[in-house]
Formats: structure tokens, C-alpha cells, sequence
């Protein structure tokens, strides 16, 4: 992948791209908790990195499919925030990573969690895109980032390639307990859910059945898949997004004994 710096021709909003198809591949990534400064928010986020450029509504369906979403930065201490973890390989190559701001042709900026829009950070002369086509937003500057939001079409075939973005999760699911969310660990390695069950091969059933993290898998965790069953939430061992038999059959075979 070559490295592609900012062009004056971008600048006026004349996008150029790099060489490569889109792709949904995710080959990298590095987790970092929001965990202490100013807005600090205790979620887990990631700086995560594709093989090819890939369009926002592509970065966007792959973090739904780990569990998270692309992050916002609705907010300085969100945007100071992401850029710190907007760093290292694939960062940005060729631009900065997929932010959650978008918009839709003919609507006005959004941002995926619904927060307030509010144009504190744009680079000079942005947005450049116009508002009857659609357009999402990726972190600003040249080989790091600068401060500043660049809006670009939403895909590499016409706008700026990009390969990385910075998605967020609310909850992990995190069975071998390394910080990074189990399901982004399957997606960049397949191996390590063989069976393809959602869950990690080498994490005890135990660990991923007790529901109430007490060390047992009893009534209590029954008792909490139950009042979830046939919906969403806890329970869901599986993680494929509804709690039915398939997850109470893996709660009764990871039943503790008396």
C-alpha cells in the first residue's frame, strides 16, 4: 500500500484515491479504553485497519457485525482522543482513519451516536463536498493527525482512500480477558473461532456462560437468560444477536456441578 500525502487539488475538493479496490478485510488493529482525562467515557475503542481502502458504509457494517460502531467525535476531548489512538501502521495510509460524522444527500451532518453536530473542527475550506451527494468524515492531516475533520465522498472509488477507522464499543465481550473485543479478534483471525460458533475456541465455557460473573454457571445465570429469551441482552451466548435455545443449550452444558 503507498502512502498518499494531502494534495492541493483535494483542498479544493477534487478528490483523488488510491490504487485498489474497496475491501471489508480487517487485517490489524490496536485497542485503547478511554479510561482517564477529560470526557474519558470507560468504553473500549480501536484504531482498526483494513487491506484495501474501504468506503464509510463498508467500515460502518464491519463494525456492526463486531458489536461496535464507527466512533464520534462530537467534541474536543472526543477528537483529542481519537487522534491519540489515530497513530502506527495503516493509520493512514492514505488518509486518516473513517470517523463517525456523515451525511446523506440532501440532509445535514450526523453523527452515528446521535450527538449534536456542531462544526468546530473542520479543515480550512471543508466541507467540500456537496450536499446533494452523499459524504462522510475522516480525521484530518498528513501521515498523523492535525486536528481537523475532512469530508470526503464516501467511498475510495471517488473521494479519499482510507483503510483504517476508529470504531467504539459500549460493551465487550472479552472471554480470554487481553482488552480486545472477542468478535474483532475473529474477524482478523477466523481460526480462532474453528467451530464458528461467534465465540473464541480456546475460552472455557464456563467464562462465556457465566452471565453473572460469580464464578459458576447455576440458576442465577439461568434465571438471567430466561428473562432475556426470544430478545436481546444477556443471555445471548452465542452473539448472534437474539437469546434462544441455541444459547440456553450452551448455558445447561456449561453447568456447574454441585
Amino acid at each position: 500500500m503507498r502512502r498518499c500525502a494531502f494534495h492541493p487539488l483535494i483542498a479544493a475538493g477534487i478528490l483523488l484515491s488510491c490504487s485498489g479496490a474497496s475491501a471489508t478485510v480487517i487485517v490489524d488493529y490496536r485497542v485503547h479504553r478511554w479510561t482517564s482525562g477529560p470526557g474519558a467515557d470507560g468504553r473500549t475503542y480501536a484504531i482498526v485497519i483494513a487491506a484495501e481502502p474501504w468506503s464509510w458504509r463498508d467500515a460502518r457494517a464491519i463494525a456492526t457485525e463486531v458489536g461496535g460502531s464507527i466512533a464520534a467525535t462530537p467534541d474536543s476531548n472526543a477528537l483529542m482522543f481519537a487522534m491519540s489512538i489515530a497513530t502506527g501502521s495503516g493509520a493512514f495510509d492514505c488518509a486518516g482513519p473513517w470517523l463517525g460524522g456523515y451525511h446523506f444527500g440532501g440532509s445535514g451532518w450526523h453523527w452515528t451516536n446521535n450527538a449534536t453536530f456542531v462544526p468546530f473542527a473542520w479543515a480550512p475550506s471543508r466541507p467540500a463536498q456537496s450536499i446533494m451527494l452523499d459524504s462522510a468524515i475522516c480525521l484530518g492531516g498528513t501521515d498523523a493527525p492535525d486536528g481537523t475533520w475532512i469530508d470526503s465522498l464516501a467511498g475510495p472509488d471517488a473521494g479519499l482512500a482510507t483503510r483504517s477507522a476508529i470504531m467504539v464499543w459500549n460493551i465487550i465481550t472479552d472471554c480470554d480477558a487481553n482488552g480486545a473485543p472477542d468478535q474483532l479478534q475473529i474477524a482478523v483471525n477466523p481460526s480462532l473461532d474453528a467451530d464458528n460458533n461467534g465465540l473464541l475456541d480456546n475460552c472455557l465455557p464456563i467464562l462465556i456462560a457465566d452471565l453473572d460473573g460469580n464464578g459458576r454457571v447455576d440458576g442465577a445465570d439461568l434465571g438471567l437468560l430466561l428473562g432475556n429469551f426470544n430478545g436481546p441482552g444477556i443471555g445471548d451466548i452465542n452473539h448472534d444477536g437474539i437469546v434462544t435455545g441455541a444459547d440456553l443449550a450452551l448455558l445447561l452444558g456449561a453447568w456447574t456441578q454441585s
